[in-house]
């Protein structure tokens, strides 16, 4: 992710960039089975806070004679979509009665540090662990 800053009224720029990372969840769709019997990992997301996890259709269902009477004749599966959001909790994990969800917490990392202006430091700590402030002149 890049930012681009307007420090004042000209038009300089400083440009920085920091990747926050995310945990990131598998779902075994096998072990899953059709999402939309159970779905509690759906809900124990919402009810988290996140709001990180959802189901979609896994094909589009027939129309006409053979359309399903109920939602649960339709194969779901689980898919995450805002996982920016997750804050790692675990609860939808604990909430899978077949096991079918792993969460994958990334590693800590330190944030880097690009300066373009040679009048600016911001307080920081460089990628290879230097600490950085501002200049005392």
């Amino acid at each position: 992710m890049t930012w681009k800053v307007n420090l004042d009224e000209r038009s300089d720029e400083m440009e920085y960039t920091h990747i926050t990372p995310r945990p990131v969840l598998h779902v075994d769709e096998e072990a899953c089975g059709n999402a939309i019997l159970c779905l509690k990992c759906v809900k124990a997301c919402l009810e988290a806070g996140p709001n990180c996890i959802g189901f979609i259709n896994t094909e589009p269902p027939p129309v006409g004679e053979n359309a399903p009477q109920r939602l649960e004749d339709i194969p779901h599966r689980i898919f995450t979509s805002v996982m920016v959001n997750c804050n790692g909790c675990g609860k939808c994990v604990e909430a899978c009665p077949k096991g079918a969800l792993t969460l994958e917490m990334p590693e800590p990392q330190l944030p880097t540090v690009r300066v373009q202006r040679s009048d600016i430091i911001f307080c920081a700590t460089l990628r290879d662990g230097t600490r950085t402030f501002p200049r005392d002149d």
